[in-house]
């Protein structure tokens, strides 16, 4: 990787390290500092393998959740910050593009760190699955989680998921660039007249005009980022039943057929015109940038 790259993408974790971390680390903490106090319901307590799937790989996707709720707080501060500080010419000192400071911050906050958390969650939800299985049936009952099964189960599916990040970003990224663009350029009321234009186009011009084209370009790049992110939770929901019967193949061949369905619906005119708009406003950011400085 280009050093200066890394060093862009090391001034982020210095930069935010305390809130990805508190990201990761403090639902799992309340939950489990929570369970000595409070019910637990709506796990199957009398089978081990379903409580283990369950626990680990609802931790794992909340905390994906929670990030990408946080990020998408963020992206319209990271469109200025440089500027807004002051810092804006000390970066400018360094060695480095206007494209490589801001694909840094992207890549930092809508890839790796989603990413990082989803992996992070993974690993949490073990020691969830812990502490559920202690809190049913004591101590005891940890050597009841089948933990092996439990992770061959699971694994497959987050490695899904970890492959539908990069895929819903890639499908979210003229949201992104739009957003982010908002707020460069009008500042403090990049938000709210985003959120205007938003209603115009998506509620007012279909009702008085019946043109439905800007709420159905957004409606089929949201749709598209679910399906990259995770397609058919139906067939998931099979899979994981059928391997309560014993039968582990169908994990395997629904990751495989959920993973061809993601990547089929990226070859699509929609998912190639959201990555040249997405270009666009890349570029308008570097020209706000350019000026900003």
């Amino acid at each position: 990787m280009n050093s200066r790259f890394s060093t862009l993408l090391l001034r982020e974790w210095m930069q935010h390290k305390r809130g990805w971390i508190v990201t990761l680390l403090a639902p799992p903490a309340i939950v489990l500092a929570m369970l000595p106090f409070g019910e637990v319901n709506g796990v199957p307590a009398d089978q081990p393998l379903a409580l283990g799937m369950a626990v680990v790989m609802a931790t794992a996707l909340s905390l994906l959740a929670i990030s990408s709720i946080s990020t998408s707080f963020q992206l319209s501060g990271l469109a200025r910050r440089d500027v807004q500080d002051r810092s804006i010419e000390f970066w400018l000192s360094l060695p480095a593009s206007h494209s490589e400071s801001i694909g840094a911050t992207l890549a930092a906050h809508l890839l790796l760190v989603p990413a990082g958390i989803l992996l992070g969650g993974y690993a949490l939800g073990f020691v969830m699955t812990a502490g559920v299985a202690a809190k049913l049936g004591g101590v005891a009952a940890l050597a009841q989680v089948p933990w092996f099964q439990v992770l061959a189960a699971t694994l497959p599916v987050i490695l899904r998921v970890l492959l539908g990040v990069p895929l819903a970003l890639l499908w979210l990224a003229p949201l992104v660039m739009l957003l982010m663009n908002a707020s460069a350029w009008l500042k403090r009321w990049g938000i709210p007249a985003l959120v205007a234009a938003l209603i115009v186009a998506c509620a007012i011009v279909p009702k008085v005009y019946d043109i439905h084209v800007f709420a159905d370009a957004l409606r089929e790049q949201v749709a598209g980022a679910g399906l990259a992110l995770l397609g058919n939770g139906d067939g998931l929901e099979d899979a994981f039943r059928a391997i309560g019967r014993g039968d582990s193949t169908g994990v395997g061949s629904w990751v495989a057929g959920d993973a061809m369905n993601a990547l089929r619906a990226s070859a699509s005119v929609q998912f190639v015109g959201g990555l040249v708009l997405a270009a666009a406003g890349f570029g308008l950011l570097i020209l706000r940038r350019r000026r900003g400085a």
